[in-house]
Parts: structure tokens; C-alpha cells; sequence
């Protein structure tokens, strides 16, 4: 690709070096050639200037003859993008154009395990927090120690597909206290370029490792984190299909997890925008709601009124790149010729909460912090939407049936290949959600996400205790304090979300209440205890 080029520039004494990226200032669009109005105006500039190179979508000289036909895969992981509160189509049109409108929306997707490392921990393997033993960022049940530790780096999507035959990378940020062992390089990778510390939440002065290799980036535009993840995309979907091997490519930028800021070039487009007030939004009454919530509602309150409008106009910026670079993506596939069998799978690790009961962040068993967009287009899936219940731990599945190997005995999820063919039938009707709380000392959960230098007091108040609840289609049961108090002194939550989406009136709160719903939580309360110890089918 002429247009684009890199130079390497060592730093310092340490061999630490940086890649910067030379754009064209201007491309032709007259010579452009889509099949599409679609795609036209999903694609961005260097995006179709990729596509110019071999003439369009549809350009067949731009790969080698396939030997192995089975599909590449693509997955694009967003960081703390939530489903219901954020307009997540209408801020990424591009993405909304060429992975969901050309194939399947999946409307009821959730993240179990709402916090960073236990969700990629769930995507990687399949499995819920208590069998990946990951379920908050750090500490004995949580980071990238206990994942290593718990043996799941033997199993992850890298590994089966790598054992397949596919070419495996990954650019971004890829799991919470890799920061603790930066030169890492976990089993099943071709290609790894992972975040090695905190400073890639910023967007800029972060390290990658690349393959063995420390590399420091700036504060220069071309430094934009987002951006080098969608160089490092475009170069190994190029080099991937040249070699005529099946791949798979997982792109993992933060955007739009705080505090990254919009891309430079999106600063002047991006406006002052509050937050959407929906009911739940600063909720007036939190008496119904665990201790912890009624004993820092004020500080969260006054925390959310400070900062919540700055975060959320800043996150919907930090989209515009993130959507380009989905663009980019795709661009790069058709341009050589790997589009039609590739499948794009767009998601995000959690939901966040965006001020709903005064919460920030996210780790609450509430719908902002567990409901996730999920479009995933390719071969044989029609367009259209689907009301079927999917999970994270449903994608490995999904990804090991594409490839046409074995589902490993160790996945709790389901292969989503039946539903994204329209078919549900015995599809689940409930799961199991859980969270390992911020530890007795407070630095277990997010306080684990901060760019050094910015850590504060209130950064502990903002985590809450562990959890373990069932969604149901129609019900939330939340068992509050599962590892901090004996079962005697736990709390509980119950909401009937037909009536209540909003969860602003736990049912069970008041004795009149736990009197009027004591079968249907005995009911729910047997079922959150069953899929608190499945495993595999047993999950199902």
C-alpha cells in the first residue's frame, strides 16, 4: 500500500521505538468504485483510497487463490460501550452501515461479567467468571495473573484457532495487570501487540509490545492509539491474505472507555453534549436499593453532576475514529478480496452506567452495565434482528464453529451460528451474572483502570461490593455481598423488568414485598445457586 508508510525511531536506550503514519492530504473520489451508495458513504477517505488500489470491492487479483476456503474472522472489541443508553448506531454510522444493516443485530446481548478483565476473560475462553476464575480486575479472583494462573491461556479462541490452522493477531488493549508482566506473550498469537500500561486508556504515551518488542508512542496525531490499532488491522488483514491462510484479527482499542479523548481531527466536530436523562438517571430514591448504594449515593451524585455530561461528549468523539477505523477495516478486506468470506463480529467487553442510579463506571448487575451492543456480519447471515438471549461467552463457540473445529469440553457458552440463521428454537431463557468486588483493601476493580498519576480517594467509593444475580426474560435477582458476608447477612435485589425496565423498585425490599414474591424468589434464588457452580452444558 504506497499510500501509507512508516519509519521507526528508537527513543531510547532501552530499544524503545515508535511508528509514525504519513496520510495523503488529499484523495480523488472520482475514482472510486463501488457497487454500493452504501458502502460509499459508509467507507472513510483512506479507507476507499485503500479500495482504489485494485479498483473496487469486487477486486479478485488482490488476493491469492485460496488453498484453505474456510472464512477469516474478524472481531471488534469497543471498551465500557453500552446498549442502552448510548445511541451506539447513530454515533458510528459506518459501523452501523457495514457490519449491522448487512447482517445481524442481536438486541438482548449481554456482558455476565460487567468489568474489563472478566469480560475479555468470558471472550476468550467462553466461560463464565467462576470457571475462568476471573471476576473483577485484580486480586485473588480477578486480572490477568489469575487467568494465566487458573491455566486458561491453554484454551482461549487464540490458541483453537491458532491448533486450526488460522493466522492469529491482536492489536490493544487485551487484558487488566499485563501490565505486571509487560513482555508477556500469551500461547495461539502470530502477532501480538498488546498494551503493556495504563497510559493506552489516554490514548497517547502508551507502550506496545509488538511481538516481542517495546514500542512507545507520543502525543503526536498520528499517535492516536485508535488509529495505530487500525494501521496494525490494515496491515495484517494485507499480509494475512496474501499468504492465502485463513486469519483471525481481534482490534481492541479502548474507545470509548475513560479518559480517552476524540481524535484530533474530530475535536472541532465534537460538541458539549449532556448525558440522556432517562428515568433511572440520578435516581431521586435509592432507599430500595443495597447499603452500599444508600451509603454513597451523595458523593456519587454530586460525582456524576461534576463529570458525567465532560465523559459522555468526549466518549461519543472518541466513537468517530473507532467508526472509521471499522471502515478501514472493512475497506481493507474487500480491497483484498477477503470481504465475502471474513466474518466481523462488533461488540464491547461491558455496558457503563452513565449516572442510572447515580452509578458510574459500570460492575453493577443493572441493564446499562450488562447490556452490550452485538452486530456480527459475514457469509450466510442474512440481514435482519435478533431478540435471542446472547452472552459473551457465547463468541468463542460461535468462532470455533465457523472455523469448523470442535467446541472444547470446557465452553459454558453457545455457538450462535443457529440464531444468526434465524433459528432459536431452544435457545436459553436465562443466565448467570457475577462480579468479584473490589477486594477488602478497595484496589480489586477499577481503581485498576486509572492512568498513573490520577488515582484519587474517590476512585474506591465508585466500586461496590461482589454479586451474583439471574437475568431471566422477564426478571433480575441480585444476591448482594456473595464474598464479603456470610448468607445470613446478605442482601437482595428482585425486579420484574416487563413493568419496571428502569429498576427503580426492588420488590423485595420490604417485608410486605418479600412476602408477596416469596415463590418466585425461591425459585429464582434455586436457579442463581445452579448456575453459580455449571460448568459446560451444565451452563446451558
Amino acid at each position: 500500500m504506497s499510500r501509507y508508510s512508516h519509519r521507526r525511531i528508537t527513543v531510547d536506550a532501552n530499544s524503545y521505538t515508535r511508528h509514525r503514519r504519513v496520510i495523503p492530504d488529499t484523495y480523488d473520489p472520482g475514482v472510486f468504485m463501488f457497487p454500493s451508495r452504501t458502502l460509499r458513504r459508509a467507507l472513510t477517505a483512506p479507507a476507499a483510497a485503500l479500495l482504489a488500489v485494485t479498483g473496487g470491492l469486487s477486486a479478485a487479483s488482490a488476493a491469492p487463490e485460496r488453498v484453505d476456503e474456510r472464512p477469516n474472522i474478524v472481531m471488534i472489541l469497543a471498551d465500557d460501550l453500552d446498549a442502552t443508553t448510548t445511541p451506539v448506531w447513530e454515533a458510528m454510522p459506518r459501523t452501523a452501515a457495514l457490519i449491522r444493516d448487512r447482517g445481524m443485530e442481536l438486541t438482548e446481548s449481554f456482558a455476565p461479567m460487567p468489568i474489563c478483565c472478566a469480560a475479555r476473560s468470558s471472550i476468550l475462553t467462553g466461560q463464565y467468571g467462576h470457571n475462568t476464575g476471573v471476576l473483577t480486575n485484580a486480586g485473588p479472583v480477578g486480572g490477568f495473573e489469575s487467568f494465566r494462573d487458573n491455566g486458561n491461556e491453554d484454551h482461549t479462541i487464540a490458541t483453537v484457532l491458532h491448533d486450526a490452522g488460522y493466522r492469529t493477531g491482536m492489536a490493544g488493549k487485551y487484558m487488566n495487570g499485563l501490565e505486571n508482566d509487560p513482555g508477556h506473550i500469551p500461547p495461539g498469537w502470530d502477532d501480538w501487540n498488546a498494551g503493556v500500561d495504563n497510559f493506552l486508556y489516554s490514548g497517547y504515551n502508551y507502550t506496545l509490545n509488538e511481538n516481542g518488542t517495546f514500542v512507545k508512542y507520543g502525543v503526536t496525531p498520528a499517535d492516536y492509539q485508535t488509529d495505530v490499532i487500525a494501521n496494525k488491522s490494515r496491515a495484517f488483514i494485507t499480509d494475512a491474505a496474501a499468504s492465502g491462510q485463513p486469519f483471525f484479527w481481534y482490534a481492541l482499542p479502548t474507545a470509548p472507555h475513560f479518559p480517552i479523548p476524540p481524535a484530533p481531527r474530530h475535536i472541532p466536530e465534537t460538541r458539549p453534549t449532556a448525558a440522556p436523562r432517562s428515568p433511572n438517571y440520578q435516581e431521586a430514591d435509592v432507599s430500595d436499593k443495597p447499603s452500599w448504594l444508600i451509603d454513597t449515593a451523595a458523593a456519587r451524585a454530586a460525582t456524576i453532576a461534576a463529570t458525567n455530561d465532560i465523559d459522555y461528549t468526549n466518549r461519543l468523539g472518541s466513537l468517530k475514529a473507532l467508526d472509521e477505523m471499522v471502515a478501514d477495516i472493512v475497506a481493507t478486506l474487500a480491497a483484498t478480496n477477503e470481504l465475502d468470506n471474513t466474518y466481523l463480529v462488533f461488540t464491547s467487553d461491558n455496558g457503563y452506567s452513565l449516572g442510572a442510579h447515580r452509578l458510574t463506571q459500570k460492575m453493577a448487575p443493572y441493564e446499562e452495565s450488562m447490556r452490550v451492543p452485538l452486530a456480527i456480519a459475514g457469509p450466510g447471515i442474512s440481514s435482519g434482528r435478533s431478540a435471542a438471549m446472547a452472552l459473551s461467552i457465547d463468541l468463542a463457540p460461535t468462532l470455533f464453529d465457523w472455523a469448523g473445529t470442535d467446541i472444547p469440553g470446557h465452553v459454558d457458552g453457545r455457538s450462535l451460528v443457529p440464531v444468526l440463521a434465524g433459528d432459536d428454537t431452544g435457545w436459553r431463557t436465562d443466565f448467570l451474572a457475577e462480579y468479584g468486588g473490589a477486594g477488602f483493601n478497595g484496589r480489586n476493580g477499577i481503581i485498576q483502570e486509572q492512568v498513573p498519576g490520577t488515582e484519587t480517594p474517590a476512585m474506591y467509593m465508585f466500586d461496590m461490593p461482589s454479586w451474583s444475580a439471574v437475568r431471566t426474560g422477564r426478571y433480575l435477582y441480585t444476591r448482594w455481598y456473595d464474598r464479603e458476608r456470610p448468607l445470613e447477612d446478605r442482601e437482595y435485589e428482585l425486579y420484574d423488568l416487563e413493568v419496571d425496565p428502569y429498576q427503580l423498585t426492588n420488590l423485595i425490599k420490604t417485608d410486605e414485598g418479600r412476602a408477596a414474591n416469596a415463590q418466585l424468589v425461591e425459585d429464582l434464588d434455586r436457579r442463581l445457586t445452579e448456575l453459580n457452580s455449571c460448568t459446560s452444558l451444565s451452563c446451558h
